[in-house]
């Protein structure tokens, strides 16, 4: 795989200039439209920030109080993350997880005055794929690892991690060829959920060697013991391909009623595609497909590949949907904001959504915050946040944010 698709282009070679300076963490004086200070609302925003050259990218986390007006800007803000960034939030804490060779978790927080402190210590396995809240409540996470090939190791990895203190409670290994034939095909984690004493995993087959996918035509989900996460079970269903796709964590998601959702694409990461985007469910109370629920996005109106999503409550996803021909196996193009009711098995294209394209298939910056979503897009190499309100599905551009991408979005207080 081409790990450049994974960011994009520099935003400005001036930006770039600043950052490098050893001064870059130290606060300076700021004009009208540089960064909010964090005391001047009682909001406070953290997002992880990526700056892109022709010969690497640098990571940054930046704690604003204001993603609407503006200019979120670097310089003379942020701190910096060494190597390879991913996000997640659990309660009051923002990880800044490692990857690509790196494996330490940086775990930030709001301080006594209000600024953002950095607290070190955890360490994730080598291949660690998702990382997230087990059940909203902000006190466990859940965390997934698998081996990338054959030459480096059979297990996939689940780790049980207190956000207290800051560490891995439980370790569990699964042999990777006791969830799917290994010898057939590798296979990729796409999503987990967390449900009472069971986890929900969706994975996808591929070839660990050339990433081809000879195997689309089937929905796959590995349910586990919680928190020991024995596998019980694995789950098969023909109506859709596989759920969710390398780095999206956007396969599985979990109602407030229990009811989970598979959500397969047919696309970004996919050598070929044999089924129609769409839908499936798991009843709350059952772990088996539910036979009487399928819902077709391709063919749905506003329809199209579900890459991007996040659930946002009441039944409903805030996704970035993409519609007509893929231009490869790692283009997420022409990609809109939209809305869908996973019970109603509709999707409202959101009002003055921007079209654009994703950061590679990374995992999706977006949350959702009083009502509203907050989501980035990069039209014409400018980056803006965007405010999208749920009731009305209607989209405001707001800052704009100079760095290459937004790796997340996430609120502290």
């Amino acid at each position: 795989m081409n790990t450049n698709n994974l960011t994009k282009g520099l935003y400005k070679a001036s930006l770039m200039a600043a950052i490098t300076m050893a001064s870059f963490a130290c606060s300076k004086d700021k004009d009208d439209n540089s960064t909010p200070d964090p005391e001047e609302t009682d909001k406070v925003y953290v997002l992880g920030l990526g700056v892109t050259t022709t010969t690497t990218t640098t990571n940054y986390v930046l704690q604003t109080s204001d993603l609407m007006t503006g200019t979120l800007s670097l310089v003379s803000n942020g701190i910096l993350q060494n190597g390879y960034r991913d996000y997640t939030k659990a309660g009051s804490y923002f990880y800044s997880v490692g990857g690509l060779g790196i494996t330490d978790v940086n775990t930030l927080s709001l301080d006594g005055t209000g600024k953002l402190a950095t607290k070190t210590g955890l360490t994730f396995p080598e291949g660690i794929a998702d990382y997230k809240d087990s059940d909203g409540t902000g006190k466990t996470l859940v965390a997934v690892a698998t081996a990338g090939s054959p030459t480096a190791g059979s297990n996939a990895t689940f780790l049980t991690i207190d956000a207290a203190s800051n560490s891995i409670t439980k370790t569990a290994t699964v042999p990777m060829n006791s969830v799917y034939p290994t010898a057939q095909d590798w296979w990729l984690h796409t999503g987990i959920v967390v449900r009472g004493n069971q986890a929900f995993q969706t994975f996808a087959p591929i070839d660990y060697a050339t990433y081809a996918t000879k195997n689309t035509d089937t929905a796959y989900v590995a349910v586990y013991s919680y928190p020991d996460f024995a596998l019980q079970k694995v789950i098969k269903d023909p109506r859709t391909a596989p759920a969710g796709a390398f780095g999206t964590r956007s396969g599985i998601f979990r109602t407030e009623s229990g009811d989970i959702y598979t959500v397969a694409h047919s696309g970004y990461g996919f050598s070929k595609s044999t089924k129609d985007a769409g839908i499936l469910k798991i009843a709350n109370g059952q772990t088996v497909f539910d036979e009487a629920y399928y819902f077709n996005t391709a063919k749905a109106q506003n329809g199209g590949r579900i890459v991007h999503a996040i659930y946002i409550g009441n039944n409903k996803l805030f996704a970035e949907i993409a519609s007509g021909t893929q231009n490869g196996q790692w283009s997420d193009e022409n990609l809109k904001f939209a809305i869908v009711d996973l019970n109603a098995k509709t999707i409202t294209a959101v009002t003055n959504s921007p079209t654009f394209s994703g950061n590679g298939g990374r995992s999706f910056a977006a949350m959702v915050d009083d009502g509203k979503v907050y989501a980035a897009a990069t039209v014409n190499g400018v980056c803006n946040i965007y405010q999208i309100e749920v009731a009305t599905a209607t989209a405001v551009k707001g800052a704009v944010v100079e760095a290459s991408f937004v790796g997340a979005i996430e609120r502290l207080k």
